[in-house]
């Protein structure tokens, strides 16, 4: 298993690779293949993170992300804004909520904020979100989860 810091590497040399074949100009509903491996870091990054909060249930895992909007913010700066996808152990069962990061990269230092889950709105089934795909598509006021990392 890669440590956060080597997943943190690899997210940015994912995104720097694949953000430059986006055509901005065009709406793309999701930008999974475009991104590469850039869905499951980030995945990966926000379980890391999860798994250290004492407010996660550690019976939640989480599967893989839809990234609904890939903006380039200025040279290695970029936000994505998506849905993550998870479960829990006892059940087949998938439920959805709403992500954003952020990413400042430097010669010098790196830094992200993540954020995760609607605390003003339940999560959903996927079967759900399958239904309507749109049921994220607003600007979240109250994050639960918050996390920043500097390397």
């Amino acid at each position: 298993m890669k440590s956060l810091e080597e997943l943190q590497n690899l997210l940015l040399l994912e995104v720097n690779q694949n953000i430059k074949k986006i055509n901005f100009a065009q709406h793309i509903d999701y930008y999974n293949e475009i991104m590469g491996d850039t869905s499951i870091l980030l995945t990966s990054i926000l379980e890391e993170h999860l798994l250290e909060d004492k407010n996660w249930d550690k019976n939640r895992w989480l599967d893989d992300c839809l990234l609904t909007n890939v903006r380039l913010l200025s040279n290695d700066n970029f936000s994505i804004n998506g849905i993550m996808i998870w479960g829990r152990n006892d059940t087949l069962e998938e439920w959805t909520q709403p992500f954003y990061f952020e990413m400042h990269a430097s010669n010098i230092l790196n830094q992200y904020e993540f954020l995760f889950v609607d605390i003003d709105n339940p999560e959903i089934s996927y079967e759900e979100f399958n239904m309507d795909r749109h049921y994220w598509n607003y600007k979240i006021k109250h994050w639960k989860y918050k996390f920043k990392s500097y390397w």
